[in-house]
Formats: structure tokens, C-alpha cells, sequence
């Protein structure tokens, strides 16, 4: 099946600064001109559910029945637990305590599709959301008694009104990371991260690598196991060196990770782009977001320009008001902040999209749309994104490990929904567990 997916001048962002006449801000499916015919592309239903406090280091425990199994390491999630999703999420919601205090669900059911060309692999998926409408703030900033506060933050945090994005994210290995294909998105899923038996601040800043005198990170994100010293067990703090954690990446050790995010990327037609090693990376170059809050001076960067979108600052009732494009673009609807325009109680988005460059900009053609309910997202990924150094390289006639995992109703960290991971063959010929894709 031949596939030409043309995504309008916004998911493109043009080669500079978008008209004023762009305003649609948000790519919608339906405006796609393409020549894949959909409805010929074979419908995966997958169901996503919740995986509660199960981690690596518990998988590969004798808490885990199935580590008893003849041959444990050489069989994938799906070996013991194909069709148990639904039955999976229910029991780790109740063990969360989850159903009872916030009525969170414990799977949901998703369509998928999966289509290539000679230089793209085509990932749709349909689902239907929590949330009565689309999220579209994140880190909102609110004027109150004269100073600009972040406010807003994930369901967890914020039960009654959180303002935060929603996500789809894919994970992807070429067979380099030892386990993958077994055991998917749990490589990178370890006690110690946060909202899993959380490492204090002072502790991480103290580790070599990752803490104040490497990445200067205060928090334990994801990480593979590969680059720690001891495989198993609790493991966040057991570095290995800078020099053998650079050879692994050398090695395309690494899992790639994209994120198209309902906020800081989907204005934009974009998902960011990174990769999991010793810690979550965002890949090399421009990402697609940044901050849009001084936090020296206290002060938003940018207001909105009220000759683009009506308005210099929102009220609370503008986030829902689908007929107001409220994203803010660099360079596209955005002036430098003036006070004298704002007034009290009105707020600003405290991230600002933009254009991506380099290997962290390889992924600006990302369509997605909310209706009835449903988000749609499609995403259009190079083959060969021309950065071996961050990104997984694919062909046709390979195959491919996946995990896919989506953050709904203004959800965080571990409150997400995954697959069980699968194997993708790109081309007619190739052999996937989920299907092959066709040109």
C-alpha cells in the first residue's frame, strides 16, 4: 500500500514563521490529504491497561509466578498474559486503591493501524478520552494579587481541577537492548522513580552521572537496567561510569521514545523526541517546547497577541472554549509580556511551543484531533531519521519491538496506560506478532 501522507502548513511549520492566517493551531486528522486509504489498513484493537507498582525489578523476582516457568527469560509478556489486559488493569487499580478515590479505569480499548512508504512508518490510534473535553494547558500560569503563580498539575496532585496535558507515547528497540522484546516499557520501569518508592532529592544529587555533578537531575526517571552495576533488584542508585554509559549508547543500547503531548506538541503537529539510557534524555538540538515563566524574575516570557487570537491572556473559561485557539507559538501569536494588559485572575500558558531542530526535531509531522470524545493521533516517523546517535534507525523488511502507552485524563508518570510490548514488521514481507505494515 503506497502512502503519501501531505500534512498541512501548520504540522509543517513552513521553513519559518507561520502567516497570521494559520490559526488553526491544532492539526486535525480529518484535514489531511493523503493517499492511504484507511479503510483498507487493517484495525489492531489493543487494550492499554493500568500496571500499578509492577516494575522490573518485581518481574524479574520470585514474587512473580512467572519467573518459575521453564525458559522465564525467553518469553514475552504476552506468552503468559495475552487477553488478560482488562483483567490485569481491574486488579492493580483496586491494589491502588484508584477505583475508590478518583474512579480511574482500569484498561482502556484502543484502535490501532500501522501503514508504511519507502521512507515512513504511519502509527494511528484512536481512543476515547476520560475528560469531557481535550487537555490544552500545562503548567498554566495565574495573575492573582499582583504575581504570577504556576498553578494548575497532573489528577493526583490536583483531583478537582488539574490542569495538565494528556499524552501518546511510543517506545521502540531494534533488538539492541537485551530483554526488550520479552519484556517491553518494564525495562525502564524501576522502584525508586518517582510516584514508585520515590528517592529523595538530597540522594540523587549525591549519585555520580545523573546528580549534581553530571546531569544535574534531583529525581529518578526512567533508566535501563544495562546501566546500572547490579541487574536486578533496587537498583536506581548503582551507577555505572560515564565512560561505560557513553560505550552503550555508542552500541545503540538505548530504547527510542516519542511523545506527542495534547500541550507542548500537538499545537504544532509535533512530538517531541528522546531516547531511555541511565536516565529519560530528550534527544539532541531544539526541542519543541520550553518554558514560557521566568523563574528569576517571576514573569511570563510572552503574552499573546491579541491582532492573531482576540485576546492578550485567558480567563479560566476560555480552557474549554474549543472555538478559541488558546496554544502559544513562537513567533506565530505570541508579543513580549506587558503587564499593563493583564488582569486579575487571568492566566498564560506556562510552556511555549516551537519549532524542533536537530535530532529532537525530527518528529514535526504529527496529525491529531479531538472529537466526540476521541483523541485521533497519527503519527509520521522516518524510517531513517538521519541520527543514528539518538534515534532507532528502521527499513523495510525489519522488524521492530514496541511498547505504546497512553497518559489520559490529565494523568502523570506512572498513572498511564501501556500495552504489552509487540513486535511491528515494516513491509509485506516482514514478520511482526501484531502485523506486517504494507507499502
Amino acid at each position: 500500500m503506497t502512502t503519501n501522507i501531505k500534512l498541512s502548513s501548520l504540522a509543517l511549520l513552513l521553513s519559518g514563521v507561520l502567516s497570521t492566517a494559520a490559526t488553526a493551531y491544532q492539526m486535525n486528522v480529518n484535514e489531511i490529504e493523503s493517499s492511504i486509504n484507511w479503510q483498507k489498513v487493517p484495525v489492531v484493537e489493543k487494550t492499554l491497561f493500568f500496571p500499578g507498582m509492577i516494575t522490573y525489578d518485581w518481574i524479574n523476582s520470585p514474587a512473580h509466578k512467572g519467573t518459575t516457568k521453564d525458559d522465564f527469560e525467553n518469553k514475552t509478556c504476552s506468552t503468559c498474559h495475552q487477553d488478560e489486559e482488562q483483567g490485569l488493569g481491574n486488579l492493580l487499580i483496586e491494589n491502588d486503591l484508584l477505583d475508590k478515590a478518583a474512579g480511574k479505569k482500569g484498561s482502556i480499548q484502543t484502535q490501532f493501524q500501522f501503514a508504511n512508504d519507502q521512507q515512513h512508518l504511519y502509527v494511528k490510534a484512536t481512543w476515547e478520552t476520560a475528560s469531557p473535553f481535550p487537555a490544552r494547558m500545562h503548567d498554566a500560569v495565574l495573575y492573582e494579587n499582583g504575581k504570577w503563580t504556576i498553578v494548575g498539575g497532573d489528577i493526583g496532585k490536583n483531583p478537582y481541577t488539574p490542569i495538565y496535558e494528556d499524552r501518546f507515547s511510543i517506545m521502540i528497540d531494534d533488538g539492541a537492548v537485551e530483554q526488550f522484546t520479552e519484556q517491553g516499557c518494564w525495562m525502564s520501569c524501576h522502584r525508586g522513580s518517582r510516584d514508585i518508592g520515590q528517592a529523595t532529592k538530597r540522594d540523587v544529587l549525591a549519585l555520580p552521572v545523573i546528580g549534581a555533578d553530571g546531569l544535574g537531575k534531583n529525581d529518578i526517571r526512567k533508566y535501563l537496567p544495562d546501566t546500572r552495576t547490579e541487574r536486578y533488584g533496587l537498583n536506581w542508585d548503582k551507577l555505572k561510569t560515564q565512560i561505560e554509559i557513553d560505550k552503550l549508547k555508542a552500541e545503540g543500547k538505548f530504547v527510542d521514545l516519542m511523545q506527542w503531548r495534547s500541550t507542548r506538541s500537538a499545537p504544532t503537529g509535533a512530538a517531541d523526541d528522546g531516547y531511555v539510557l541511565e536516565y529519560r534524555h530528550n534527544d539532541a538540538g531544539k526541542t519543541v517546547f520550553t518554558w514560557n515563566f521566568d523563574k528569576k524574575t517571576g514573569e511570563p516570557k510572552y503574552m499573546y497577541d491579541k491582532s492573531v487570537t482576540g485576546f492578550y491572556a485567558l480567563d479560566k473559561t476560555d480552557f474549554n472554549d474549543l472555538s478559541k485557539h488558546i496554544a502559544m507559538i513562537e513567533g506565530v501569536n505570541t508579543i513580549p509580556y506587558d503587564a499593563s494588559k493583564i488582569k486579575e485572575g487571568q492566566y498564560l500558558q506556562g510552556r511555549l511551543n516551537r519549532k524542533g531542530e536537530g535530532s529532537a526535531g525530527t518528529n514535526q509531522e504529527i496529525a491529531s484531533s479531538w472529537k466526540d470524545g476521541k483523541y485521533t493521533v497519527i503519527f509520521k516517523r522516518k524510517l531513517d531519521t538521519g541520527f543514528p546517535e539518538d534515534d532507532k534507525i528502521m527499513k523495510i523488511g525489519g522488524t521492530y519491538d514496541f511498547n505504546i502507552a497512553i497518559h489520559d485524563g490529565q494523568t502523570t508518570t506512572r498513572y498511564h496506560y501501556v500495552t504489552l510490548p509487540f513486535t511491528l514488521g515494516i513491509g509485506e514481507n516482514a514478520q511482526g506478532s501484531v502485523l506486517s505494515t504494507q507499502q
